[in-house]
């Protein structure tokens, strides 16, 4: 049997149990009174996907019928939910794959009521490389991708869809085509070959590499989705451009002061590493990545 990190390798994403059937209760009664689930929007018409790495305003919930994407970690009054992003089975899993020293650098939530419609384009999470610097090393499996991200359900869903293997290679002819010229984002509804919805059940977790092809579709959501987002790096290792998601300029010392210890101390070796580290342009360079190889 495969352990956690050689299915991951392999195929760029793996499912692990994580939430018993009373952590699953304890944390939707805590998202129910961070998102006001009665909220209802007045109309049914079909939204585009926002652009998710602004975040959304928590009390925007429900008001229009599409995916909403909450930041967590710099948005005050959202500490109830914060131990969701070091939950043992999530630490130990991800520890296995990239090693210790784990960072935070992502903690958010996936939501959106019954009947919405949701579709986000197929990608990489390469948006933040102007794409006439990205290349084909950066998905060679030779370099080491210091990241992890994750889904982790509070109802069962399957709007995550992935290419399992695209993540240590560059595209196929037939996801070049699928992509139709652009190396961000395909065209809402392109067809990829290859694409597979990823099923999964409360309190599972989906750990991805963000170099995988994936994309977010929901034709009509049956069931509400409730989805606790997160992502981390090793500290033993430089970070890549995922690493600079969170806004440290509202990681305060006055904020700071209001996290459990836990957290506070997530968020105080993300600072230290952002300073070590200051310049996400260069995370994509190829020194940078194979600093004992001449370029």
């Amino acid at each position: 049997m495969l352990s956690i990190k050689e299915k991951f390798l392999r195929d760029g994403y793996v499912i692990i149990d994580v939430l018993s059937a009373a952590e699953i209760a304890a944390f939707r009664e805590v998202m129910d009174v961070l998102l006001s689930p009665k909220s209802a929007a007045g109309d049914t018409k079909k939204h585009s996907s926002s652009f998710q790495h602004l975040g959304d305003e928590i009390a925007d919930f429900g008001k229009e019928a599409r995916q909403y994407y909450f930041h967590l970690l710099t948005k005050p009054g959202t500490e109830s939910i914060h131990h969701a992003f070091h939950h043992p089975a999530i630490l130990k899993a991800v520890e296995e794959i990239i090693g210790p020293n784990l960072i935070v650098n992502n903690a958010s939530i996936l939501a959106a009521n019954v009947g919405t419609a949701y579709s986000l384009g197929w990608h990489r999470d390469i948006i933040q490389i102007p794409q006439p610097e990205i290349e084909d090393w950066l998905f060679s499996p030779e370099r080491f991708h210091n990241s992890v991200q994750i889904n982790l359900p509070l109802v069962d869903e399957n709007s995550l869809w992935v290419v399992p293997a695209s993540h240590n290679r560059g595209n196929t002819a037939g996801e070049n085509e699928a992509f139709a010229g652009s190396k961000h984002y395909a065209p809402v509804g392109a067809v990829m070959p290859g694409g597979i919805p990823v099923m999964l059940k409360a309190g599972q977790a989906v750990l991805y590499n963000n170099n995988l092809i994936h994309r977010g579709f929901t034709e009509v959501m049956k069931l509400p989705r409730r989805t606790l987002h997160m992502g981390y790096h090793s500290a033993q290792y430089p970070p890549t451009w995922h690493f600079y998601l969170l806004n440290g300029d509202l990681l305060t010392p006055q904020y700071l002061e209001t996290l459990s210890p836990d957290m506070k101390r997530m968020m105080e070796e993300y600072l230290a590493c952002r300073q070590q580290y200051p310049e996400m342009s260069d995370t994509w360079k190829y020194a940078y990545n194979f600093p004992e190889k001449k370029s």
